[in-house]
């Protein structure tokens, strides 16, 4: 997921990327693949990895599987609770192109917005 500060002004756009990963086995294959991770980097200003449970009820991985670059959330109690910060880095801009496309989404609701809780 890819998101932006709610703002007009492309400088404090913030972009920040959150790959989330419900299956053990997608995190490790992501983490393999440097060069996918770069172009997180490439994009965003942070980039975090969001870590669901598994069908019994357990985190699929720690903040010790995801590379010290990316932040980690892990869901626990059924909220996100941040288990490794993501360092900060500067971002020039986005590429223009990206920036409109991003300005003209609309978020899509959901039924269960209410439920959603700031971490």
């Amino acid at each position: 997921m890819f998101s932006i500060r709610n703002t007009s002004v492309e400088a404090y756009a913030e972009p920040v990327v959150h790959e989330i990963k419900v299956r053990r086995a997608d995190l490790l294959g992501d983490i393999r693949q440097p060069a996918k991770r770069a172009a997180y980097l490439a994009l965003g200003g942070a980039c975090w990895y969001v870590l669901g449970l598994d069908a019994r009820g357990r985190n699929i991985g720690t903040a010790d599987d995801v590379p010290p670059e990316c932040g980690v959330l892990l869901l626990q109690n059924n909220r996100l609770e941040v288990a490794r910060r993501a360092p900060q880095r500067p971002v020039e801009r986005l590429p223009f192109s990206l920036w409109m496309a991003l300005a003209k989404a609309t978020p899509a609701a959901t039924a269960d917005d209410e439920a959603q809780g700031i971490f």
